[in-house]
């Protein structure tokens, strides 16, 4: 459920049931010459979840991408992530019945 505020809050934007999550990180790495960038899609993460999985795993996805590049990776130059923008209002409508619900049996 939603606070009063956030409510007020979310009302005054013109997409007021949208939210973001992150669509995939982007692995910066270098090899002694030059800067590539490598793409890991998010399969169903939530953001905290795919946040910690890349971090855990960049070196690795790096340093596969070096070998498809046949180039050796020297390092980590930084990860960035890219969002999206879900405008859900099935999932709105959902947790709208269910405090409607909840409202009604706490009559």
């Amino acid at each position: 459920m939603i606070t009063y505020a956030q409510a007020l809050r979310r009302a005054s934007k013109s997409g007021w049931n949208e939210d973001e999550r992150i669509s995939k990180a982007v692995i910066t790495w270098a090899d002694k010459d030059w800067e590539y960038e490598t793409e890991v899609e998010n399969e169903d993460m939530t953001d905290s979840e795919f946040e910690a999985w890349v971090e855990e795993n960049a070196e690795e996805f790096a340093r596969e991408a070096a070998a498809e590049e046949n180039t050796a990776f020297e390092e980590l130059v930084g990860i960035r992530y890219e969002y999206e923008t879900i405008d859900d209002d099935a999932r709105f409508w959902d947790g709208y019945a269910a405090c409607a619900e909840l409202e009604w049996e706490c009559r």
